[in-house]
């Protein structure tokens, strides 16, 4: 038996932060009910498509049930609160008001369920009702000005990491407040930040502005160490060399045939023409041939792959994924839109007869992707 279940979660939630949330309870064995619009989450019909659906949506929400539920219509809100009554946890991406002018925010639903665990995921809290992006929140956490190119212009993010940190802090939110109410029997509204944890997720920085009060423009993890760096080969590819360690220093510099540099240090020499020596090095065999000769090196080194090398070495991410290498649980398949509305509405007793049209499957059309 996976650890949550028998939690049911009702998930409010679009786009990336919330569903990835959600779906790391499902993952640890939550049943989630999705409610989606009736034209569905937006990211259903997001490029590139599989089997119909979007990739990103099948990522982050396979598993998990949908019931669409017009929230603008009031028997839509009715059928809501029905479902909330029978929910451990609610979980809501909205715009802050938005949840309170459709009656669905945590002072009604607590009316329904008293100790429900009302998660909200937002960019700025729920006092700020203020548009934005993950951009804009690397942006103003200092993270951006800590990723450059060589012309010094900060660098776009490859990935989502302020919707990431959000969450996860929003599922460990709703963990922590699950453990609590086992003890108290009450239950919590929890307020996410995705720019709060944004800037949560940045220790490092954040403990060299604490001991030296300034900005750090480079440090030893962001290119000021040519024991933490990227390297060219002969081929244009890549390897990335985080020999930190003296040990590991040692290693390194012996297999690429400069033992001399071993016993450098900080304090004793320029970091830019280490860092010269070693391209030289690096520079003159092709990206496999320094993985070979690696292989069995206990350097730090690996090289650089591009996502469909790290598919083909290492498989499907999603089936290595941490909670699913630890606590087994399925992945399972994702349903069409609104396809989960008689099984869910049979479990709170209603019959198909009681529904209005407004909830009903036939009633929704698909639409292109928009960001709303």
């Amino acid at each position: 038996m996976l650890p949550l279940t028998g939690i049911r979660v009702l998930d409010l939630t679009r786009h990336l932060p919330g569903p990835y949330s959600t779906d790391l309870l499902r993952r640890l064995g939550a049943e989630v009910i999705k409610i989606e619009p009736p034209a569905g989450d937006p990211t259903r019909w997001l490029p590139p498509m599989v089997d119909g659906t979007g990739a990103l949506y099948a990522l982050v929400n396979a598993g998990k049930k949908s019931v669409v539920i017009d929230l603008k219509e009031p028997s839509g809100r009715d059928l809501l609160q029905r479902i909330a009554a029978t929910c451990d946890v609610v979980v809501e991406s909205y715009r802050p008001g938005v949840s309170r002018s459709m009656g669905f925010d945590y002072e009604t639903l607590r009316g329904v369920r008293e100790d429900i665990v009302y998660c909200s995921i937002s960019g700025y809290g729920s006092e700020m009702p203020r548009s934005a992006h993950d951009l804009n929140f690397v942006a103003l956490a200092g993270l951006l000005d800590l990723q450059r190119d060589e012309e010094g212009r900060p660098v776009l993010p490859s990935t989502q990491i302020g919707d990431m940190g959000g969450a996860l802090f929003g599922a460990l939110s709703i963990l922590a407040a699950l453990f609590e109410r086992q003890r108290s029997g009450a239950g919590r509204r929890i307020d996410i930040s995705m720019a709060d944890a944004t800037r949560a997720m940045m220790p490092t920085a954040e403990s060299l502005y604490r001991g030296t009060h300034q900005s750090p423009q480079m440090f030893l993890l962001t290119g000021a160490s040519p024991r933490y760096n990227i390297y060219r080969t002969r081929d244009g590819k890549y390897i990335a060399a985080a020999p930190l360690e003296p040990q590991f220093w040692r290693e390194f510099c012996r297999v690429i045939g400069r033992p001399d540099l071993g016993e450098w240090s900080f304090a004793t020499g320029s970091g830019k023409e280490l860092e010269a020596a070693v391209a030289a090095a690096i520079v003159r065999r092709t990206r496999a041939e320094w993985e070979a000769l690696f292989a069995d090196v206990d350097a730090c080194v690996e090289p650089v792959l591009t996502i469909e090398e790290a598919h083909s070495r290492f498989g499907d991410p999603m089936l290595g994924h941490p909670l699913q290498k630890n606590f087994g649980a399925a992945i399972g398949g994702v349903v069409a839109l609104g396809g989960s509305l008689q099984e869910v509405v049979e479990s709170l007793g209603l019959s198909p007869d009681e529904l209005t049209s407004d909830a009903e499957p036939g009633a929704r059309e698909r639409k292109p992707y928009t960001r709303s």
